[in-house]
């Protein structure tokens, strides 16, 4: 498009000759460029929007509190479905990008295509990182105690407290123990859960670095 324009620019005025074959030539050449523009911004649009569903926490609480091991297992059997959305979800967005490429044919060891991968990696290193924060920010609310007054909530778990040898006991404990029912260690494993979205997709730079989307975002999340 520089190149068809750059005559118009430096040399031809609007009585030359030739002008309304260039006028054409150009305006063919910039209509297929503001389309491939158009393309691009709708595809990055698309990634975005679906990236938007991750930040729907990830941990849902009932209204009235549960057994520690109840709750435990009403999550996994509630999270499984939202990961498996999240790892589709990765899957379109290799294919969006790869629709961009695919209409852009570009030279894919340009600096200039694999500064527009970086970005577009950018973008999905943000919405993971939103959607985990969303999670931990709501599990922060749920196991507050002044948010649950406020809110007039009852508390998420149902434990037990006994008397022995006059020690107070929790069962399950509030801390991690050995047989990982503990409060912490529930707690804990639902926080996994929450990083797990870091796993769910393959890599877009390391594809088309390496055409392998090995690798995940784990490390950025980590950092």
């Amino acid at each position: 498009m520089n190149k068809m324009l750059k005559p118009g620019i430096e040399e031809l005025k609007w009585n030359s000759q030739n002008i309304d074959p260039f006028i054409n030539q150009s305006m063919t050449i910039v209509n297929e460029v503001d389309e491939l523009v158009k393309k691009m911004k709708e595809n990055v649009s698309k990634i975005q929007e679906m990236m938007t569903h991750w930040e729907k926490p990830l941990f849902e609480r009932k209204a009235k509190p549960f057994l520690p091991e109840d709750l435990e297992q009403t999550h996994s059997s509630q999270v499984g479905p939202r990961l498996e959305e999240i790892t589709q979800h990765g899957k379109d967005i290799h294919k969006l990008l790869k629709d961009s490429a695919d209409n852009i044919k570009p030279d894919k060891k340009s600096q200039n295509w694999l500064s527009y991968v970086y970005y577009v990696n950018g973008l999905v290193i943000e919405g993971i990182t939103n959607g985990i924060s969303s999670s931990m920010n709501y599990l922060a609310e749920q196991i507050s105690i002044p948010y649950n007054k406020q809110h007039q909530k009852l508390p998420i778990f149902d434990i037990k407290v006994d008397l022995r040898d006059r020690e107070v006991v929790f069962e399950p404990s509030i801390t991690p123990n050995s047989r990982n029912n503990g409060i912490r260690d529930i707690i804990q494993k639902i926080q996994d859960d929450f990083i797990s979205i870091a796993i769910q997709m393959g890599r877009l730079d390391t594809y088309y670095l390496t055409g392998n989307a090995s690798g995940d975002y784990l490390p950025e999340i980590k950092d």
